[in-house]
């Protein structure tokens, strides 16, 4: 009858702990990639919401025009983006006026485009509007290129941990508990500290031991990618969201800029029972300098005067481009008409020294002015509009008249 060997407590330990080890490093590197990846994805959709507004915003004037190469040039700068695999601009009507998609030619793109239908079923929308009427909607499907990235980079990870894993067990059998279990709860504590509180920063002791250090050494490598990423697309998403308050070419707040500040600052003065002046502003023979000069120097010119507006106002005041030579300040409170009038007596002042267009060219400045008074000459948004437009046009019929530019 043949012996029946009896297993010895150490090899029992070893097995035991060895499942253990490769359980606790399956868990944590299965932790560690979904919570990544939903991150991730929770911001790349964040992303693809801030591209849809950028293009929305720039391409508005093209589609009120017509015009399919400018719709084209609005989506391929704001294209250039591994987050993104296709975006649509359609009319009211929902006919396609301009499209674009990513081209990847790798040799997994196919798993790349499964990927993106799997987290991007749909398309994100964002209808365009101009004066509340619905004129075309932007379409943005998301690329699956980097998640997958990520997920491929944690796999090959996790598998070297486990192989590390395993050879530790044998090594080190009598330390397992002490050496080998207490890290790995210690990786699984800080990835689940990553997944339920964003603590990227957070990191693993080394443990002492050669192959746990090495797989310590992987695990905090894959979290300072994620770290990356999530700063990456932290900042990516910050810069987006500023280029959709602000004019691309003087660097002021835009015309959605404009309507926030100016709805808060009619409320603030309603709260506090104080003031504010609206002053609106648009520019005099813009057209002929654009003419006569190009449309290079008729940048010039607005950024010239978007310079000179800022040096005219006070720190607390704001300044906006709302589009071509139009301008609108807002002089916080307190203000009276007193100081009003002398703001505008700086920018008077500010505009009489002519642009140097260079090649011996100048152009001379000037702005016709209006402003409205919060509450005095009204406390609605709409009115202050209306009363600063109105100021500001027999502004410029009184300077026609007076002959001045």
């Amino acid at each position: 009858m043949a012996e029946v060997r009896t297993p010895t407590l150490n090899r029992i330990l070893a097995r035991a702990h060895g499942r253990l080890i490769l359980a606790a490093v399956l868990i944590a590197g299965i932790t560690v990639l979904f919570s990544g990846a939903s991150i991730i994805r929770d911001h790349a959709a964040r992303n693809l919401e801030l591209i849809a507004r950028t293009l929305s915003y720039s391409v508005e004037p093209a589609i009120v025009f017509g015009d399919k190469e400018a719709i084209l040039e609005g989506i391929h700068s704001v294209a250039d983006n591994d987050a993104v695999e296709r975006i649509e601009v359609t009319d009211a009507e929902g006919r396609l006026l301009a499209s674009w998609s990513s081209e990847d030619n790798n040799p997994l793109a196919w798993v790349e485009r499964i990927g993106s239908k799997i987290l991007w079923s749909e398309p994100f929308r964002l209808p365009i509007e101009r004066s509340g009427e619905k004129i075309g909607e932007v379409r943005v499907t998301g690329s699956a290129a980097g998640i997958e990235r990520f997920v491929l980079q944690g796999v090959l990870i996790v598998i070297c941990c486990m192989g590390i894993a395993l050879v530790a067990t044998r090594i080190l059998a009598r330390q397992l508990r002490s050496g080998v279990i207490s890290p790995l709860n210690h990786v699984a504590e800080v990835a689940h500290s990553v997944r339920t509180e964003r603590a990227f920063h957070r990191r693993v002791p080394p443990a002492g031991l050669a192959e746990i250090d090495n797989f310590v050494a992987d695990f905090n490598g894959l979290l300072a990618e994620i770290q990356g990423w999530y700063d990456g697309l932290t900042e990516e998403n910050e810069e987006l969201a500023r280029l959709a308050r602000h004019d691309a070419l003087t660097g002021l707040g835009n015309r959605v800029l404009f309507e926030r500040h100016l709805e808060a600052a009619v409320e603030t003065a309603r709260q506090k029972e104080s003031c504010f002046a609206l002053l609106y502003l648009d520019g005099n023979d813009f057209k002929q300098i654009n003419d006569c000069h190009g449309h290079e120097a008729g940048d010039k010119v607005l950024q010239a005067i978007a310079e000179r507006l800022r040096q005219s106002v006070r720190q607390a005041d704001h300044v906006f481009r709302l589009g071509g030579d139009e301008f609108a300040i807002i002089l916080g409170a307190p203000i009276d008409i007193g100081e009003v009038e002398a703001v505008v007596a700086r920018i008077d002042q500010a505009m009489e020294e002519a642009v140097d267009l260079g090649r011996g060219g100048f152009a001379a400045l000037s702005v016709s002015v209006g402003y409205a008074i919060c509450p005095d000459h009204g406390d609605a948004p709409a009115e202050l509009v209306r009363k600063a437009d109105e100021a500001m046009y027999r502004d410029k019929i009184r300077r026609n008249n007076n002959g001045f530019n």
